[in-house]
């Protein structure tokens, strides 16, 4: 399998935790969607992993979803078979999930359900669906109930208790006198962040950290550095002044560094500021004011997207590891 497919498939997965939702952007999606049809044919076992490590460490849901579907349907088409039903199955760790899963493939794929989706689906849900997950998640607002999920995939229980639970799951779903409440959502844990090697210049600029008050984050970045140079500088005036101010500094300050960072608003990553770093040095450009921002703008050792205070710091090194192949999971 090409790395350069590898690479960027993997980038795409990382810019989905410093971008919109995915099915916010149809032709995005459908990109990524034909990126994981070929990675599924031409090395599955690579595959599976990303999209496992997608949904577990990640905790990239509906990436994890759609790339399973996709994956899935890449290997009937191929007339493959075996590895789609676990596939499915990594991909589904909370009880909602199978549910998601659903809605995206009858969206892309129609209504009928291949075997190792419904099986895959079946294996998730003899490990999801327990009493307390059932009082917890199953609501008459989801429009694909833990019910209508059995109806359509046929899991056989575990054991009379689950077979049990099941009925009750089945008459739930059909019983109208059902009280709606609504779930209390539950933070996720925060993944550890890991350390950022080698020497970082972090270029900041005041006047945008101030104003979106991002002046933790940037503390917590240094934080992470093995070794930092931070720049505080302001721009002011005109676009064009403004743009010769930052490439100013960017010569003045680059020497031997082993990526840039900067921390600014409305700042394209064109062709002028890209030449300022060579072109083995990643640069990160996190832009505050989320214009034209909606996705990560990524190609090799060139990052640009919005300084998303929860995703910005994990995605720099993961898009770094990427790069050299150095998968994280």
């Amino acid at each position: 399998m090409g790395r350069r497919l590898r690479r960027e498939l993997f980038r795409m997965v990382v810019s989905d935790l410093v971008g919109n939702h995915p099915n916010l952007h149809p032709e995005r999606l459908d990109h990524y969607a034909g990126l994981v049809r070929r990675s599924t044919v031409e090395d599955p076992g690579w595959t599976a992993a990303l999209l496992r490590w997608t949904r577990h460490d990640a905790g990239l849901a509906y990436t994890a979803h759609a790339g399973a579907a996709e994956f899935l349907a890449a290997r009937l088409a191929a007339g493959l078979h075996g590895t789609s039903r676990q596939v499915v199955d990594s991909v589904l760790a909370e009880p909602n999930d199978p549910t998601w899963l659903l809605n995206y493939w009858s969206f892309k794929h129609g209504r009928a359900l291949p075997k190792p989706l419904k099986r895959g689906i079946g294996d998730a849900v003899r490990r999801l669906y327990t009493e307390e997950s059932v009082r917890d998640h199953d609501h008459v607002f989801i429009s694909l109930r833990f019910g209508d999920v059995l109806n359509r995939v046929h899991p056989k229980p575990v054991d009379e208790r689950q077979s049990a639970l099941f009925r009750a799951i089945l008459d739930r779903r059909y019983d109208p006198k059902a009280a709606e409440c609504r779930p209390v959502p539950r933070p996720p844990a925060p993944a550890p962040l890991p350390r950022i090697t080698g020497h970082t210049l972090l270029l900041v600029d005041l006047h945008a950290v101030e104003r979106y008050g991002f002046e933790e984050t940037v503390e917590s970045v240094v934080r992470r550095c093995d070794r930092a140079e931070v720049v505080r500088f302001r721009r002011y005036g005109l676009p064009h002044d403004r743009r010769r101010r930052l490439l100013e500094v960017v010569r003045k300050r680059l020497r031997r560094h082993d990526r840039v960072l900067l921390v600014t608003e409305v700042q394209p990553l064109d062709e002028e500021l890209s030449s300022a770093v060579p072109v083995h040095v990643p640069l990160h450009v996190w832009d505050l004011s989320e214009q034209d921002a909606e996705w990560a703008s990524v190609s090799r050792h060139r990052y640009r997207h919005r300084g998303d205070p929860a995703g910005a710091p994990r995605a720099l090194s993961l898009f770094e590891a990427g790069e050299q192949g150095l998968w994280p999971w």
